[in-house]
């Protein structure tokens, strides 16, 4: 059993040597055997990608997008309309002019 100071706890843990050279045997194998896993998922993303900026989008469409998605985000509610806000100018100044 090794000693060894964890800066998490701020104590000191035994660790069993059996188990700690377990695992630097493995991790050099593991990394390369993921590696071919992560370029086999995202070699066929290298495809797709192609494919969509082939087509692209045009800066009116893009445009009319997010105006699209600005209204359907709800948050023109939270600020008043111009309109409302003459309204209520008009009224203020219907109720001083009749004091």
């Amino acid at each position: 059993m090794v000693r060894v100071f964890s800066w998490e706890y701020f104590s000191f843990l035994n660790i069993d040597e059996a188990a700690a050279y377990k695992e630097m045997l493995i991790l050099p194998l593991l990394v390369p055997i993921l590696f071919f896993i992560w370029m086999k998922l995202v070699s066929g993303e290298k495809d797709a990608e192609v494919n969509i900026n082939k087509d692209g989008i045009s800066i009116q469409s893009a445009f009319q997008d997010t105006r699209a998605n600005e209204i359907d985000s709800g948050t023109e509610l939270d600020s008043p309309d111009e309109a409302e806000e003459e309204t209520a100018e008009k009224k203020d100044e219907d109720e001083k002019k009749e004091d």
